[in-house]
Order: C-alpha cells, then structure tokens, then sequence
C-alpha cells in the first residue's frame, strides 16, 4: 500500500489529476523526497489516456486527423497541467538569453513567459500536433507511439534527476534531485517502460517498437545532457524542458522515418 500511495503522490504532483489529498496529512514538499523513480510510472498512465482518446477519436468516432490531433495536443497539456510544458518556456527564456548561469537562472525564476519561451513553446507544440496528424494515417503506430512515449519521456527526467546536480541551491525541484539514489533509481524506473513497450510490440512490431523508444531516448538524453551544459545542472524548469523535448523529438522521428 505504501508503495502504491507514493505512486499516487507523484501522479498527483505531475499530472492535473485530483490526487493532491494524499499528501493532506503529511507536508506536501516533504513528501516527494524519493518520488523520482515513481516518474517512467506516471507516464504509463498518461500514455493509456492519450491512447484511448486516440482510440475513441480515430476508431469510433472516425474524426477528421487534423482535429484528432488538435485534440490529444490539447488534451497532453491538460493531462500533465501544462506542469512540463511550463518548465520548458522558463528554460528556453533562460538559456537562449545567452546570459551568464546566474543570470539564466534569474530569468528561469520569472514567472512572466518572454519571447524565446513562446516562440520554444509554440514549436514544440507544433512539432506535436503536425505529428500526430501525420501519423493519424498510421493508427496502430500512433496508438504505440502514443503509449510508450511519455514513459520514456520521464524515464529520460530520472536520469536528468539524478545524473546531473541541482543547479540552485534550492528550489521546488531539488528535492527530486537529493532523494534520488542514482543510478539504482534509474535501473528501477526501467521496468515499466519496458512492460509498456513489450506490450506495444506485441501490436506494432518488435523493430517499429525499438526505434520509437531509441528516437526518445536520443532526444531526451542530449536534451538532459545540451541543457546541463549551459547552467551546470539542472532545475525543477529543466526537468519539464527533458520531457517536452524528448515526447516532441520522438514523434518526429517517429514521423519522418516510420509513418
């Protein structure tokens, strides 16, 4: 029970889901010390939402591609809360202002959206929805796609969590970063990505199934890497930027070389 409760926590920190009770009897940052290994599961249960919204839409309903993929862009937002998508903006301002780290760092911390973060967050949600229109065509790989590919995503922020050090000396996302064992976390969180992939295999393909997941690993992992590089670790911003970074990269190359 405790372990599924703390699966739950994390659910309910990453997501819009109504979970955030469980952590009503306890401090709620507290609380999500060791939570990072839980992440590759969260993602599991976003991809099954997105997939059956795909189902629904391009299976029973037989909506037009485009609108179908107006709609599961829209609904990836919802699911997670815009909390990666946000992370992602306060990056891009940070990083492509091509300040020094602490005055990245500075800029991160505005809550206001610049210029460089809404140009960055149009086009990843661009890249998202020309994507899954393309491969609207392709209903079962979308289907595939759609399941592993947040998975991963946050399979690629564990590592990000762990590898790299935190680059404030505090802030929401340390916590993250202080309770995660790495890389043992990073081997525990491995299990459930594979279960989600073994079982996308048995309906796309052993090879489709493989690249999908190495066109999200490559994407997330220099995303992990190419960011770390500017402010000398990560923040709790950077985390979501891995994970926007890597869903858009994988369903692009998902899109130009399997579709």
């Amino acid at each position: 029970m405790r372990t599924l409760r703390r699966f739950l926590l994390t659910l309910s920190y990453v997501t819009s889901f109504p979970l955030k009770g469980i952590a009503d009897t306890e401090d709620y940052e507290t609380s999500l010390s060791g939570l990072a290994k839980y992440l590759p599961s969260a993602g599991m249960v976003i991809g099954i939402c997105l997939t059956g919204i795909a189902a629904v839409l391009l299976l029973k309903m037989q909506a037009p591609h485009l609108v179908s993929a107006a709609i599961l862009t829209i609904a990836w937002l919802c699911i997670t809360g815009g909390l990666h998508f946000d992370g992602l903006m306060d990056a891009a301002d940070g990083i492509f202002s091509h300040r020094n780290k602490e005055r990245m760092l500075e800029i991160m911390m505005d809550s206001r959206v610049g210029n460089f973060g809404a140009m960055t967050g149009l086009a990843v949600l661009l890249v998202k929805f020309s994507c899954i229109a393309s491969l609207c065509d392709n209903v079962p790989l979308l289907l595939g796609a759609l399941l592993i590919v947040p998975a991963w995503a946050r399979w690629c922020e564990l590592y990000a969590i762990g590898r790299f050090p935190y680059a404030r000396p505090e802030g929401k996302g340390k916590i993250w970063h202080d309770s995660t064992n790495f890389p043992a976390d990073l081997f525990k969180g491995l299990l459930i990505p594979l279960m989600v992939s073994v079982a996308t295999a048995a309906q796309i393909g052993l090879s489709p199934t493989l690249l999908i997941i190495a066109f999200g690993l490559v994407s997330g992992l220099v995303a992990s890497h190419w960011l770390a590089s500017h402010i000398e670790g990560h923040t709790g911003d950077t985390y979501g930027a891995v994970v926007e970074l890597s869903e858009a990269g994988c369903l692009l190359f998902t899109s130009i070389v399997l579709s």
